[in-house]
């Protein structure tokens, strides 16, 4: 197995950079990275891991946040009936999701994109655990992805729509305010999948 590194840019009213180390294995796959950045003038630093199942259903996302001193952190889990928990606290509304978006990152899109495996022109809607920043919060949100080509898909939700093109491992090279800015395959550095750092 060989594992994926991607550098993403972000400019728009939060200016950030970011790390990002996929793995793939027939166990499931994990992402793990790190976002730099500043929004009203404050910096901050994400780091999140996220962990999927051999069927792409995401199992565990774990997120610390810093901005300027104050640190929180977020632990979520998925068991194999589908229900979630925060922090250890079952969340019902939470219940159904199949995966995990972080908002500040486009590494999470890979997640639906390669589980879904859509034909041209096909369109499915799932329900994510969205978490959002800088809240850290964390809420159920319908989105819709619809594939437009061979690398262009359309996602959808509320109010808000965009394209983003992937790569042949539905890695995001754009979207909306991000951009790729750099990208290697090296050997497996065997990340554990089950979890632990």
């Amino acid at each position: 197995m060989t594992t994926r590194r991607a550098a993403w840019r972000r400019s728009d009213e939060v200016e950030s950079d970011e790390h990002c180390t996929l793995a793939i294995r027939d166990g499931g796959l994990s992402l793990v990275g790190t976002v730099l950045g500043a929004e009203s003038g404050l910096p901050f630093r994400v780091e999140y891991r996220v962990l999927a199942d051999r069927a792409g259903l995401t199992t565990a996302a774990h997120v610390r946040d810093l901005r300027g001193f104050a640190t929180r952190t977020m632990a979520l889990e998925r068991n194999a009936k589908g229900s979630w928990t925060v922090d250890a606290v079952a969340v019902r509304g939470l219940k159904g999701c199949s995966d995990v978006d972080l908002g500040c990152s486009p590494s999470t899109n890979t997640l639906p994109i390669r589980r879904l495996r859509l034909g041209i022109g096909a369109s499915q809607t799932i329900q994510a655990a969205w978490v959002r920043f800088p809240e850290l919060t964390v809420v159920k949100a319908a989105q819709t992805y619809t594939r437009l080509d061979e690398f262009t898909y359309r996602y959808a939700s509320g109010t808000f729509s965009a394209e983003l093109t992937v790569d042949d491992d539905g890695l995001v090279a754009a979207y909306a305010v991000w951009r790729r800015t750099g990208y290697a395959i090296g050997p497996d550095e065997t990340e554990p999948l089950d979890g632990r750092r």
